[in-house]
């Protein structure tokens, strides 16, 4: 099975039988409402456990708190780039666990799963800050004062594979159609709340620089693969309506458009991000469309377009990735609870990008008769059949 799909398709107690749980939380992106997903699996499964707050270089004091406060409990502080915190973690598994115990290693993709595991065993496994990097659960054997334990790393994904899988809402309990639709429409608007909680604050700032740049006579380009394409469309084309210099530059190729939605088809192609590059100029505003943070030619997009002078900006639910270290500016989605949530999470965007265009047309003051100008059709003459 393709690695891209394998990794949301399994379920670690069900494949693993742990009997123990390490949960390690990005404090610089914590995601509260997936970590006490997390929290509730661990907790059904009787499992001891104890939580790691990792990337703690990345966080003030106050964050912290109010971290805590969130989750309702306290965690270890750790920074895995260093390794503070480690030795706590050690004296932690003495006290927790008991020898011989499977250490499940849980949290979202990005938080330092795998850091942990190096900082504890000693080995050189592969880390880095894309997102899916471990796509397989792998166990480790670890000892401490000879006792021995095994650490089992885990993808970045909490998945009950007994519930329907890429539609990325839970339908149990919905006996008639009209349920299905209910819950459905429900969950995308609840994930619309979410994110209002984080983004109205990013949005603002963004609207202004965008507003002050194209002032200038600067331009705006959006870019995104699949699902993030289609946004970024839907963002250049009520760009367009409100006359807004925009463009658009996407990996869907036409007909080709329904395989790069499902299969992620020209993602790693850098040389879409070259391309697109091709139509920077210092100044211009780049905005990056990606749930993940971690799609290729659109992280790279804005890499290159950074080191042209261009501003950037990424709109993503995740932005500790190559993505969000990209963006001069982020603007951050809140729409996922649960495993792979890639519909709720393009309502969230659609609804980020409608209050960006729709914000900054009015604070330029585009009125309804000028919007109008620009959707009428401007006709030019062209050659008559057969002359070529």
């Amino acid at each position: 099975m393709n690695k891209r799909i394998l990794k949301k398709v399994s379920t670690p107690f069900d494949q693993l039988k742990p009997t123990a749980a390490i949960l390690v939380v990005n404090l610089y992106d914590p995601q509260i409402n997936t970590i006490k997903m997390f929290i509730e699996a661990i907790k059904n499964a009787g499992l001891p456990f104890f939580i790691v707050g990792n990337k703690r270089d990345l966080v003030d004091k106050k964050q912290i708190e109010d971290i805590k406060k969130r989750l309702g409990t306290d965690f270890i502080q750790t920074c895995m780039l260093d390794g503070y915190g480690a030795e706590d973690v050690k004296n932690k598994i003495r006290e927790m666990f008991k020898p011989n115990d499977k250490i499940i290693i849980l949290g979202i993709f990005n938080s330092g799963k795998t850091s942990l595991i190096t900082k504890l065993t000693g080995l050189d496994l592969k880390i880095s800050d894309m997102p899916g990097t471990t796509l397989e659960f792998t166990e480790h054997k670890y000892c401490a004062d000879n006792r021995k334990y095994t650490l089992i790393d885990t993808v970045g994904q909490i998945i009950d594979v007994n519930k329907p899988m890429m539609v990325s809402i839970d339908l149990s309990g919905c006996e008639k159609i009209e349920d299905k639709i209910f819950r459905i429409m429900q969950e995308d608007a609840n994930g619309i709340l979410a994110t209002m909680e984080l983004s109205i604050s990013q949005i603002k700032s963004v609207v202004k620089i965008i507003k002050n740049q194209v002032d200038k006579g600067k331009k705006i380009i959006v870019t995104g693969a699949g699902a993030s394409a289609l946004v970024a469309m839907e963002m250049a084309g009520q760009g367009l309506e409100t006359g807004l210099p925009i463009m658009v530059f996407t990996n869907n190729f036409s007909e080709l458009q329904p395989i790069s939605f499902s299969k992620g088809f020209g993602e790693e192609e850098a040389a879409i991000a070259k391309y697109i590059n091709f139509s920077v100029n210092s100044g211009d505003i780049i905005i990056g469309i990606s749930a993940s943070g971690g799609t290729g030619f659109v992280y790279k997009t804005l890499e290159l377009a950074k080191k042209k002078g261009a501003i950037t900006v990424a709109i993503t639910e995740n932005p500790d990735t190559p993505l969000g270290k990209a963006a001069d500016y982020i603007i951050k989605s809140n729409a996922k609870p649960e495993g792979p949530s890639s519909s709720k999470i393009q309502v969230a965007h659609l609804a980020i990008a409608h209050a960006l265009m729709l914000t900054l047309a009015d604070e330029r003051g585009i009125t309804a008769d000028e919007s109008i100008k620009f959707m009428m059709p401007e006709y030019v003459a062209t050659k008559k059949m057969g002359i070529k």
